[in-house]
């Protein structure tokens, strides 16, 4: 697991929320702190585009439809008690 998605399975763990829906809030708590950042050293938006609009929204919603359908086999599968 990389960083990014170690910290969100921290999080969700600790406030006992989906990693899908973590996600979305994590991304989205990254995304308004790089906007803040920006307008006040620049007065102006940097560094978002519409990619990092449509990352935001889908690959929370993504997790939270593939875990939906698989978590539980693939737990199954790997032998992990939760």
């Amino acid at each position: 697991m990389n960083p990014g998605d170690g910290i969100v399975q921290a999080i969700s763990d600790c406030i006992h929320r989906s990693v899908g829906f973590t996600k979305n809030c994590f991304d989205v708590l990254n995304v308004t702190i790089t906007i803040v950042i920006s307008l006040v050293c620049t007065g102006r938006l940097h560094g978002i585009g519409i990619g990092t609009v449509l990352a935001v929204i889908l690959v929370g919603r993504t997790i939270a439809v593939f875990n939906h359908f698989t978590k539980e086999k693939l737990t199954a599968l790997a032998g992990i008690e939760e």
